[in-house]
């Protein structure tokens, strides 16, 4: 798949997972299974809405061998990005979220990502 098809589809994913969310927001209640597909159209919102940020962003700042080649890192990163967002938003939820966890969860996910960034470059 090309770049500006995958592009194509995020956007189209992006639209429809924050129609759905509007739609859970205001004409549902908060039981746990509308809680449970809050935070799981979230993550598909996110992620999707991060995708052409990221390919943007791998474009302009990595190498050009590693960013034409490798089409998975920017959904890769997206994902990351969206998860960081839904993890934050969980603890706010249960009023458990502190800057130095938002700093360690920062931590955590650039590490990851710079493991798999290293691991695939080998």
């Amino acid at each position: 798949m090309s770049r500006r098809a995958i592009i194509l589809v995020a956007v189209v994913i992006a639209m429809l997972s924050w129609a759905g969310l509007a739609w859970l927001i205001f004409f549902t209640r908060a039981p746990l299974p509308a809680r449970v597909a809050f935070f799981i159209l979230l993550f598909v919102g996110l992620a999707a809405t991060f995708v052409p940020l990221a390919f943007y962003l791998n474009a302009r700042f990595a190498r050009a061998e590693a960013a034409s080649e490798d089409v998975r890192r920017p959904i890769r990163q997206s994902a990351w990005a969206a998860l960081f967002f839904v993890i934050c938003a969980w603890l706010q939820m249960i009023r458990a979220l502190h800057w130095i966890v938002a700093v360690l969860l920062i931590g955590v996910f650039a590490l990851l990502e710079t493991f798999f960034t290293t691991r695939d470059t080998s």
